[in-house]
């Protein structure tokens, strides 16, 4: 596959992915992110119970309190997550909220170990807390500032002893007015660093995983969604169909060029190569946009038809064989004709078989390759 075609075909797919029409559920933007709420959910409710247990063995009352309080949210927080009520309701603030809580416990954290650094290590945390629960990851300034804000308060309530310090790993150590100015702003600017390095990472990630799937789902040659793509995007529309209470009907054609190999054997692989493109801008030229083509195999295309009844199918499909019969076709300066046969089913009861739909239309274009090619034919 040359380069230039893989790049049009992940182009032409990614258009698809973006639509969320026939690439499955676990693929979607909407999941990863929450496939990722329910992992950072998961980890905070982990981490938070362990630090409640070292922290009740070393009978640090009001630390333990504030810790089985954010445990309790995030066991609340994870039960909404994982049932999608928020995440489905694209609720603005529903990656802010156990971000500004879990910074709450770091800060928590930070006064029990009783030392100024330990603000700068956990700023790590808190700046990645909070870039892996936004919506959108990136927000590195916002983090570098908050951050820097957040740490360097705390830090000059320790210095003017508004707060206490507490011993538990290391003796206390009240901090320097330069000590709090250097270790917030250094805080501020590692928050800036981890975020973008892991936007950046995320980002490009993201964009390889979409690229190899679309030359995944795509047809290299006719830059069609293949097989693949299509049984996908089938059980979209037969999910779509069970759910529907009127009735919707999915029509489905089956094409193959007539006598294509002749083509092959005479003029060479190229010419069958050229005219199966063309055959692919035509279906492509004549459908709607919920209509859904691809390359079923070989010189066979398939098309499905949402909400389509078998007259507007007939109708699709004729247009599709007129208009390749009109092509005039050009190969190495000899004029060409191919035409196409093709036959047409229609699924209309919900507990019908899509295989069944399929070998039902593979079935009438067998009879109109009977009856003389350059047909479409139906029941």
């Amino acid at each position: 596959m040359s380069e230039n075609s893989a790049e049009g075909a992940a182009t032409l797919v990614k258009q698809w992915i973006l639509k969320q029409k026939f690439i499955p559920k676990k693929y979607s933007s909407q999941v990863p992110r929450t496939e990722k709420f329910q992992t950072a959910n998961f980890a905070r409710c982990i981490y938070t119970f362990v630090m409640v247990l070292i922290f009740y063995s070393f009978h640090l009352k009001w630390i333990v309190l504030i810790g089985v309080i954010h445990l309790l949210f995030s066991m609340i927080w994870l039960f909404l997550i994982e049932y999608e009520i928020l995440v489905e309701k694209n609720l603005w603030w529903s990656g802010y909220v156990p971000a500004t809580f879990d910074l709450i416990w770091l800060t928590v954290l930070s006064y029990g170990t009783g030392h100024i650094t330990s603000f700068f290590i956990l700023g790590y945390l808190g700046s990645i807390a909070l870039s892996s629960m936004s919506k959108d990851r990136n927000y590195g300034a916002y983090n570098a500032f908050l951050a820097t804000l957040l740490f360097g308060s705390m830090g000059f309530l320790v210095y003017y002893e508004v707060l206490p310090l507490i011993n538990i790993m290391m003796p206390p150590v009240k901090p320097t007015f330069l000590s709090i100015v250097i270790s917030s702003s250094l805080l501020g600017g590692s928050a800036f660093i981890v975020n973008q390095i892991v936007s950046k990472l995320f980002l490009s990630l993201t964009d390889v995983n979409d690229r190899l799937l679309a030359i995944a789902m795509t047809d290299p040659l006719t830059g069609l969604p293949n097989r693949r793509a299509f049984l996908a995007n089938l059980e979209t529309e037969i999910a779509r169909k069970y759910r529907s209470v009127n009735e919707y009907p999915i029509s489905f054609i089956l094409f193959d060029l007539d006598h294509f190999k002749n083509f092959n054997d005479t003029l060479g692989h190229d010419c069958g190569d050229m005219i199966l493109k063309e055959f692919a801008r035509v279906i492509q030229n004549s459908l709607r946009k919920q209509d859904f083509p691809a390359r079923w195999g070989g010189e066979e295309f398939i098309v499905v038809l949402p909400d389509t009844n078998k007259e507007g199918a007939l109708v699709v499909a004729e247009k599709i064989r007129r208009s390749l019969d009109n092509m005039p076709l050009t190969f190495e300066g000899k004029n060409l004709h191919c035409t196409v046969s093709s036959g047409v089913s229609v699924m209309l009861e919900k507990n019908a078989l899509a295989e069944e739909m399929i070998k039902k239309a593979d079935q009438f274009l067998y009879e109109a390759k009977k009856r003389g090619r350059n047909k479409v034919y139906t029941a």
